[in-house]
């Protein structure tokens, strides 16, 4: 479970003003409803005051020591409580007040921050981040009224001095399934110094995109990694990968399809089924798995058939 947190504030860090946000931002609420939509929000009372009603299609957990409920919501004695409530869901997300904020702060992996662009006065403001979050993305709108920028950062955990590459690599694929993209990419970076492999350099080339990285460098690195280990088939899921994401996609499907053939597993069939390109099989009758159309599939494919 990634515990992130939401938050806007003004260029000189003002988020509030007696309870409510001190400007109207439709670019602003549409960003936070895109992020929440489906996922548990976790807020004290005065943020559900000022909200006003439990909002449709997310689980709204109040951290209130004084009431014991409200309507269509949770409640919680402590932050610590209502992170346990949420327990199971993917990403759960911390929504204010201040207090919360900074109670919230050290225990988030992601932190969605928008700055809207002006001037604007009022008695709370976000609390400086801590040491160990880094930029992950950056979206600029100077069309919307007010401009507004939204940013994600991500933390990035220290890692332990002396750790050895095996250590490294798990705390690296750790984070990759976490979707913690910066600290993955950390680890990959940290244990490929220490020991040259294929199958690290392809882990670090897919974090590189999807940390905002070069991409071009990544690519580079992703296809040198092929070079190096060309059966293995769990590289070729990451190479295609970054080969989609870096703008060659035929080239990452066919990459992705050869996995397939080497006999990689479920995740190069998902990620063909998710792109949307998968040849349907020979024996349409027959599952894709069957032996049979994998068999023909790869003797179709070696004859330049398929």
């Amino acid at each position: 479970m990634i515990i992130s947190l939401v938050a806007a504030m003004s260029e000189d860090r003002v988020m509030g003003r007696e309870g409510k946000l001190p400007w109207h931002s439709p670019a602003d609420l549409a960003h936070f409803k895109s992020i929440t939509m489906g996922h548990a929000l976790l807020m004290g009372r005065k943020t559900f005051d000022s909200i006003g009603r439990p909002l449709p299609g997310r689980r709204s957990i109040v951290l209130t020591r004084s009431r014991r409920e409200i309507d269509g919501c949770e409640i919680a004695r402590s932050l610590q409580e209502a992170i346990t409530a949420a327990e199971g869901d993917e990403e759960i997300f911390v929504i204010g007040g201040g207090e919360v904020f900074r109670e919230a702060l050290p225990l988030c992996q992601r932190i969605y921050l928008t700055i809207v662009h002006g001037k604007y006065q009022g008695d709370v403001r976000f609390p400086e981040l801590p040491e160990g979050f880094q930029e992950l993305q950056r979206e600029k709108r100077g069309e919307a009224d007010p401009p507004v920028t939204f940013l994600v950062f991500e933390k990035v955990d220290r890692i332990r001095p002396g750790a050895d590459v095996q250590e490294l690599r798990q705390k690296g694929c750790e984070a990759i399934q976490r979707k913690l993209y910066f600290l993955a990419r950390r680890c990959f970076e940290q244990a490929l110094a220490l020991e040259d492999n294929a199958e690290t350099a392809s882990n670090l080339a897919l974090c590189m995109v999807k940390s905002g990285g070069d991409r071009k460098a990544a690519l580079q690195l992703a296809e040198k990694a092929l070079e190096g280990e060309p059966e293995d088939p769990r590289i070729y899921l990451n190479v295609g990968r970054v080969q989609i994401m870096s703008g060659a996609k035929e080239r990452g499907l066919t990459t992705l399809r050869k996995g397939v053939q080497l006999g990689g597993g479920q995740e190069l069939l998902v990620e063909l089924e998710r792109c949307g390109n998968r040849t349907p099989p020979p024996i349409r009758s027959l599952p894709r798995s069957h032996p049979l159309n994998r068999y023909l599939g790869l003797m179709l494919h070696r004859m330049g058939l398929r």
